[in-house]
């Protein structure tokens, strides 16, 4: 891994006494790959974003081998944005190896995940995770209102077979997200992979929660989705299950340790993260 930054520093936590919207233990994770025409009017947004939080998130871009401009103008805008910090992969490895990289680099308490083509928008979508994430939940996703980008009925279907086979209750797994870090690091996310995640929290007994968010037309570039990623997807589906048939009750069983340990009337002795730290 060729990196321009180090990780984020801070320490690790088990149960929270705030939400992440008070902690403001968060770090915005964002993946690209040629998306050239995109970065500054997303860290544009960013700023405008964290102007009416009034305060500012880390942002950690990884930049998963990208072939045109991109490192040139992330080199820019880290001198722009003090809130930015960049790791690049000297080639492209995919999506599930920009999530390691992201959890073996941040360890704030919270990994809120973003997207680089702007069909996300950081103003309206980054508040509503971070409000929808109440105490007692893992995660939020973000659920895509007037979804246009022609993947629909695929989407719908991985949903559907991931709600059937793992008590999933929410309708888009493969969006915006905002979840603990503390539990996907324990995720093996080699067989699992990116695209069954929140699929495998819901297996395993933590709460997972959606949000509606407005989606729209990517603003520059192509989408890299392609037609051979139905048969991945299927692959992964099927080794998923098969893992977490053999190895999700352990999982199973530590999430209801750690909920019943966490949930006494009386216990407040929870770590969090300095905002020094972060």
């Amino acid at each position: 891994m060729n990196s321009l930054t180090t990780g984020i520093q801070a320490t690790p936590a088990t149960a929270f006494s705030e939400t992440p919207l008070q902690s403001r233990s968060v770090t915005i994770a964002i993946p690209s790959f040629n998306e050239e025409g995109n970065l500054e009017r997303l860290f544009l947004l960013l700023e405008n974003t964290f102007r009416k939080l009034k305060f500012d998130l880390p942002v950690l871009l990884i930049d998963d081998g990208s072939t045109d401009s991109s490192p040139e103008i992330l080199t820019g805008l880290m001198e722009r944005y003090a809130f930015l910090r960049v790791i690049r992969h000297p080639s492209r490895r995919g999506v599930t190896e920009v999530w390691r990289t992201a959890i073996a680099n941040i360890h704030t308490d919270w990994i809120l995940w973003g997207q680089a083509d702007l069909e996300s928008n950081p103003e309206t979508d980054i508040p509503l995770l971070l409000e929808a994430c109440v105490p007692g939940v893992d995660a939020v996703a973000g659920r895509r209102l007037n979804r246009g980008d022609g993947k629909v009925r695929a989407s719908k279907l991985a949903n559907w077979a991931c709600q059937k086979a793992f008590n999933l209750e929410i309708h888009d797994m493969n969006w915006i997200k905002l979840v603990r870090r503390d539990r996907v690091a324990k995720l093996p996310l080699q067989i699992i992979t990116h695209r069954y995640l929140l699929a495998i929290l819901a297996g395993i007994g933590c709460k997972v929660t959606e949000v509606t968010t407005p989606w729209h037309p990517r603003h520059s570039g192509t989408s890299k989705f392609g037609r051979k990623r139905f048969l991945t997807s299927a692959v992964n589906f099927i080794t998923t299950w098969l893992w977490f048939q053999i190895e999700g009750s352990a999982y199973r069983d530590e999430v209801k340790m750690i909920q019943s340990w966490s949930s006494g009337p009386n216990d407040t002795t929870y770590m969090r993260i300095p905002r020094d730290k972060l």
